[in-house]
């Protein structure tokens, strides 16, 4: 089975390399790169959109090029490759001051996970007042592609929408040297913290049901993965019960497991899914009944817990969680033991085989 989160760690990621990670929806964490589909906020689960803008066709909207030409009559603006310094760090720490939620501890640790090579080709956009930095973002360099990476800026200048500018530097940079895609990352329908992203201009998405970029003006809540299949276990909740076979659902916040350089194994990465009573159960195996977008399949798996999550999940995190409806104990895939796109079929082959899911 294919991974919904997974993270490699290559020696170099430049060139066609980066153009072909982003266009599959991966995006640079530290030294390495990763994909997801799904976050967890709070006690919220939700799927990560990921977007693309597509800069042959880009046009910069009136509000964005006056923003630009005001900027650029206030402030100085300058290009270079990645260079960490006192100055940078220092404006840095000044803006995590006033972040809300999680962010890295240094510049360095941010963009090279502490070291000093970097696996990425990363450039700055830096913008001064004078002799006063007060913004700065990284992005990568692909062949046809940029991604940009991180946006900082002095909260003092807030008003002058330094962050937001950044961006529009970014894409002005790709404009500038015939790059043919900007990357910003993800938007997460549901939750607005990353609807800036969809101000930069007419953005595709992601579509992981056929894993082709797609208008964002033609996205909808059926095409959100966590409500598909939400939706499809709903249906199968009934299907299960018309035939007398108990099952619940569970959302499963721990879904990112793979990420995390773990063990050897493959870890469960469906963030909801239905659990299975078998009439003899085992308390080593578990029997879950997902959905997955991706190939618009129904699949059975016969599943596993890890013994000892707590090494990789605290206390502190698993317990903020309702046991009733989310299942927290770090859980192992052990078999792949049926698929089928038809939910009547699923439903007689459980029905066939129950006795056997022990």
């Amino acid at each position: 089975m294919s991974f919904f989160a997974e993270k490699h760690y290559p020696e170099a990621v430049v060139g066609t390399s980066l153009d072909e990670y982003l266009a599959k929806g991966w995006y640079r964490m530290g030294q390495s790169i990763f994909t997801t589909h799904f976050l967890c906020f709070g006690e919220q689960l939700y799927s990560a959109i990921w977007v693309r803008l597509l800069m042959s066709n880009h046009e910069f909207r009136k509000g964005q090029r006056k923003l630009m030409r005001r900027n650029a009559e206030r402030f100085y603006i300058k290009y270079a490759p990645l260079e960490l310094t006192p100055e940078k760090e220092a404006l840095y720490q000044k803006y995590k001051k006033h972040f809300h939620g999680f962010i890295a501890r240094s510049l360095l640790d941010s963009l090279l996970d502490g070291e000093e090579y970097n696996t990425f080709q990363t450039m700055e956009s830096q913008i001064y007042d004078g002799d006063r930095l007060v913004g700065l973002s990284f992005f990568d360099l692909g062949k046809d592609s940029v991604a940009s990476i991180l946006g900082v800026y002095d909260p003092d200048y807030a008003h002058h929408s330094i962050g937001y500018y950044t961006m529009l530097l970014e894409m002005d940079y790709c404009r500038q040297h015939d790059i043919r895609y900007y990357y910003p990352g993800y938007v997460v329908p549901g939750y607005d913290r990353f609807d800036y992203k969809l101000r930069i201009g007419d953005v595709d998405y992601l579509r992981l049901s056929n894993n082709s970029w797609e208008p964002y003006a033609t996205f909808s809540d059926k095409e959100i993965p966590l409500k598909q299949m939400e939706l499809q276990l709903a249906a199968a909740h009934a299907a299960l019960a018309e035939v007398n076979i108990s099952s619940r659902r569970y959302y499963y916040p721990l879904f990112e497991a793979n990420l995390f350089g773990m063990l050897q194994a493959t870890y469960l990465d469906f963030p909801v899914f239905l659990k299975i009573d078998p009439p003899f159960p085992l308390p080593q195996f578990g029997y879950l009944l997902v959905f997955d977008v991706r190939d618009q399949h129904y699949k059975l798996l016969r599943c596993s817990n890890f013994d000892d999550f707590r090494f990789y999940f605290n206390d502190a995190y698993t317990q903020a969680f309702n046991p009733e409806t989310f299942l927290i104990e770090l859980t192992v895939v052990e078999q792949l033991l049926f698929k089928t796109k038809h939910l009547k079929e699923m439903q007689l082959v459980i029905v066939h085989n129950l006795e056997k899911l022990i």
